[in-house]
């Protein structure tokens, strides 16, 4: 089957970290859109030394760079037909950038957000619940929010601290979501009824659907932005909201099998290795 290609030579923007020391945020994002054949440009909300999971990192706010850019940007009339926004280092910054997406998104360009603040039940180092109320801010102006369940929790202020929902509460979890203003909703890395699972709701169709899927026992860091660049990459395609989820979620199972073993998973999947393999 031949893979289908972006539509008239379509652009991405990018807005997220950049990472130093491993395949993480535009490390990761950056090779896989460019593979699909867009047209990628970036705008880096920080340089971070490495990993927060180290424990010890350095980080340089971009907030003024942005501002500038931004401007500089505007002033030129650049256009994208896409725009997905990642990890924000403050709240200054998150404006500038929900700003800026809801003009492009008056023009027509397609909003994908991942509030990148949280995983494993609890919040990133740095992140506070005043991270989580700029972030729902964001969530407004996207089309597609894209939280794990964590984040997903603290965005809607519900079921903080359950390992696990039932169908209903999961159905009440995505209904609040969608309340923050975005037209379609994808949470990863879900738990509902103790079976691991991606949950959707699609606002074109106004109807939710869940997709299971079977857990490697190994946790690299980076397949979030590894799920995010093939499923936008995917959508912006024309697929379905659905078709790009799985396609997304059995493209990061094939990462994690075939790397397994690798031993410091902090780092990231080197992705670059895997691009012929993107379907």
């Amino acid at each position: 089957m031949n893979k289908m290609k972006p539509q008239k030579d379509q652009s991405i923007l990018l807005v997220a970290d950049l990472v130093g020391y491993g395949n993480l945020a535009l490390t990761v994002m950056m090779p896989i859109l460019t593979h699909l054949k867009y047209k990628v440009y970036n705008l880096p909300t920080s340089l971070i030394s490495n990993n927060f999971c180290y424990g010890h990192f350095g980080v340089l706010d971009t907030t003024d760079y942005i501002q500038e850019t931004i401007r500089i940007w505007e002033s030129l009339d650049f256009s994208v037909d896409a725009v997905c926004t990642g990890y924000l280092v403050s709240e200054k910054q998150a404006q500038l950038v929900a700003q800026y997406c809801q003009k492009l998104k008056a023009k027509g360009t397609q909003i994908y957000v991942d509030p990148v603040m949280a995983d494993n039940g609890k919040l990133y180092n740095g992140a506070t619940q005043h991270t989580v109320d700029y972030m729902r801010k964001v969530c407004a102006v996207a089309d597609v929010i894209c939280p794990n369940f964590t984040e997903a929790k603290f965005l809607a202020n519900k079921y903080i601290g359950k390992s696990s929902l039932n169908v209903g509460e999961a159905e009440d979890l995505l209904c609040v979501l969608h309340g923050l203003g975005a037209e379609s909703v994808v949470i990863t890395s879900m738990m509902m009824d103790n079976q691991p699972c991606t949950m959707i709701y699609n606002g074109k169709t106004h109807r939710s659907k869940v997709l299971k899927y079977d857990v490697i026992p190994a946790q690299f860091s980076g397949t979030g932005d590894l799920f995010s660049s093939i499923f936008i990459g995917k959508h912006q395609q024309g697929e379905t909201l659905e078709k790009s989820v799985q396609v997304a979620m059995d493209y990061v199972y094939q990462m994690i099998r075939l790397n397994q073993t690798m031993e410091n998973k902090d780092n990231g999947i080197p992705i670059e290795q895997y691009l012929d393999l993107i379907p």
